[in-house]
């Protein structure tokens, strides 16, 4: 008895010792079974990242799991989904539960994301939850072979059109020559390469260098040219005699030629690295983009929208594919054509009436009155394809007198106005002077009409004291010259600086100093004056309207203007172009450089009928033998097509 009531407190002690530890760790041992549902929401940030290791798995482990997952991933480079716990279904007192999660992957930059869910089983062992692990618990129906992959498809990139509609740019057939390394190898393939080189007229040294580092299975690219290309017909059966050279067909996005428009139309190539990091997941590698020109301003449009297939795919043992099935897909859009106003008659005679100037930079841009559609803007060889005839600024010398002479005409003078002619002309110790051969019997007190007609630069400059710097800034934006202008293109309509400096103020008037301009800008001043009204520049059609100059060209003022330039035609520097029908002219010319005497800009505008036309050249003894042949040339050209 003694034994038996002395074990009895002791087990009652023990209870209650133990009830107290239980109570002190917040806990009892009645508890309710753990939910399932924290396991699953680290399954999900798993799924999300990638590491499984927080998981507790009842069939498989957490690195093999991971394993999975990252062989899963791998082909689609940093991309992940996002993943999140939609539900759990849990039977009351079960050891069983379904959670199941939400997927969503944002394969593109387009609204519509890559979603679906997933059922994964849960079971209770030995009060913890764990997840039963499958490969379709990283997407339905993903075997255990396979493997996600992102398949891209480029829509066909939309043309350029003309005025017409007819394509500039647009896809042409070429060929692309070079070396394929599984035909030749070695020192012969160096020695292929050089030989290659000569006959594409490329850099022997680097290409053979460029050769030799490629793999063994490359094909090395040494140029690619049209598939009409002359080239092909005088080197095409040497060519093929090389060991080793390859030339494979293919379409590329090109012009009507080489050089017809192409600082206008611009360029296609493959994107690059910075392109790529700047798009912010639009561009990929391999992607085409435009690379310059309106192909470059419009190449979200031009380009379309790719489409898009998520792929389960099953690969051999040496990576290659054995199958594959379509996941997810978006359809590919394709891009909307950009119409311009280029006239293909007009672009052609400008190309032609500077395709010999090898020498030097010249530009020729011709523009329609009555809209300001630019039907032509071409630069010759010697501009090395720069934007010069939309976008150059050059001092444009006298053809700016147009515009000091509606400055002049603001302050009350008419064509008969009477302007002083002399010699030269000092202006706060810097002396002015004509341009030499000025005609002397057109010295003295001449109307503003023959100091335009035979361009006096004393004339105009002697009149700095009544006109000031803005309202010669304000003349020049009535003509259509303004620099602060957002265009849907690459062009420069000019520029008037502001100044206090009174020599600089001078020479203004005879578009020097500061004063800069293009070809377009000067064809604009002809066009708004022929047609009464500031006209605006227009290239690609269905653009909203340039607004007007906040003082516009009136009728009337225009109208002196018109007389004016008609007489340079008819008695003045324009009459070499009377018979080819010029209603309206002025030459120019601006020093510039440091030689002594300086080298001069030489400049040609004119209009007749709805078309207005400025040509450049950079260097030239004056308008009439610098630039007026690009006009004459042009015309002739133009009325023969």
């Amino acid at each position: 008895m003694l034994r038996a009531s002395r074990v009895k407190p002791l087990v009652v002690v023990a209870l209650t010792s133990a009830l107290v530890s239980a109570a002190s760790a917040g806990c009892s041992l009645f508890a309710s079974p753990p939910e399932p549902g924290d396991a699953a929401r680290a399954l999900a940030q798993g799924l999300a990242s990638g590491d499984l290791g927080a998981v507790s798995f009842g069939n498989t482990t957490p690195a093999k799991a991971t394993a999975f997952v990252a062989n899963a991933y791998k082909s689609v480079g940093t991309l992940r989904p996002t993943v999140a716990l939609s539900k759990v279904s849990h039977p009351e007192g079960s050891d069983r539960a379904t959670a199941t999660l939400s997927s969503r992957w944002d394969v593109s930059t387009s609204p519509t994301d890559w979603t679906y869910e997933t059922q994964v089983p849960l079971t209770l062992v030995d009060g913890q939850w764990k997840v039963t692990w499958s490969p379709d618990v990283v997407a339905p129906d993903v075997g255990a072979d396979e493997s996600l992959s992102i398949s891209r498809t480029a829509p066909r990139r939309a043309d350029i059109l003309d005025a017409s509609g007819g394509k500039l740019m647009t896809e042409r057939e070429v060929a692309v020559i070079g070396i394929d390394k599984t035909k030749v190898s070695g020192a012969q393939a160096s020695a292929s390469a050089r030989r290659l080189a000569a006959l594409l007229d490329i850099d022997p040294g680097r290409f053979a260098a460029k050769v030799s580092a490629a793999g063994p299975k490359a094909f090395v690219q040494g140029l690619t040219v049209r598939a009409t290309d002359p080239l092909l017909t005088k080197n095409g059966p040497a060519i093929k005699q090389v060991e080793g050279a390859l030339s494979v067909p293919a379409m590329q996005v090109l012009g009507p030629t080489r050089t017809w428009g192409a600082p206008i139309l611009g360029s296609v190539g493959e994107a690059t690295a910075e392109q790529i990091a700047k798009s912010k997941g639009t561009l990929h590698g391999g992607d085409t983009v435009g690379m310059s020109g309106l192909e470059h301003r419009y190449d979200s449009q031009l380009r379309g929208t790719p489409g898009l297939a998520v792929l389960a795919v099953k690969r051999g043992a040496d990576g290659s594919v054995l199958d594959k099935r379509e996941l997810f897909a978006e359809v590919s859009k394709e891009g909307e054509p950009l119409r311009t106003t280029l006239d293909p008659k007009a672009q052609s005679a400008a190309e032609a009436a500077l395709a010999s100037q090898t020498a030097r930079p010249t530009a020729l841009v011709a523009v329609r009155v009555s809209t300001g559609e630019v039907l032509a803007a071409a630069v010759g060889p010697g501009a090395g394809g720069s934007t010069l005839a939309l976008a150059g600024k050059e001092a444009p010398g006298s053809t700016f007198k147009i515009a000091s002479s509606l400055a002049l005409v603001r302050k009350g003078a008419t064509a008969a106005t009477k302007l002083p002619c002399t010699d030269a002309l000092t202006v706060n110790g810097r002396r002015f002077g004509n341009y030499t051969g000025y005609p002397k019997d057109r010295l003295g007190d001449i109307p503003m009409q023959t100091a335009l007609a035979f361009s006096c630069n004393t004339a105009f400059i002697s009149q700095y004291p009544k006109v000031s710097q803005d309202e010669l800034i304000q003349a020049a934006q009535s003509l259509g010259m303004e620099e602060k202008l957002d265009l849907p293109f690459t062009g420069f309509l000019g520029s008037v600086p502001a100044t206090d400096d009174v020599v600089e103020h001078a020479a203004s008037f005879i578009g020097q100093g500061r004063v800069e301009a293009s070809p377009l800008t000067m064809a604009l001043v002809v066009a708004s004056v022929m047609k009464g009204q500031t006209v605006r520049p227009a290239l690609v059609q269905g653009n909203d309207a340039l607004p007007q100059p906040a003082t516009p060209l009136a009728p009337a003022e225009a109208a002196v203007l018109r007389q004016e330039m008609s007489a340079v035609v008819k008695e003045g520097s324009g009459k070499v172009l009377a018979a080819l029908g010029v209603q309206y002219a002025k030459t120019g010319t601006a020093e510039f450089g440091t030689k002594n005497p300086p080298d001069t800009h030489a400049w040609m505008v004119a209009g007749r009928g709805d078309i207005a036309i400025a040509a450049y050249n950079e260097v030239g003894d004056n308008g009439v033998t610098g630039a007026a042949p690009f006009i004459t040339s042009f015309l002739k050209a133009y009325d023969l097509r």
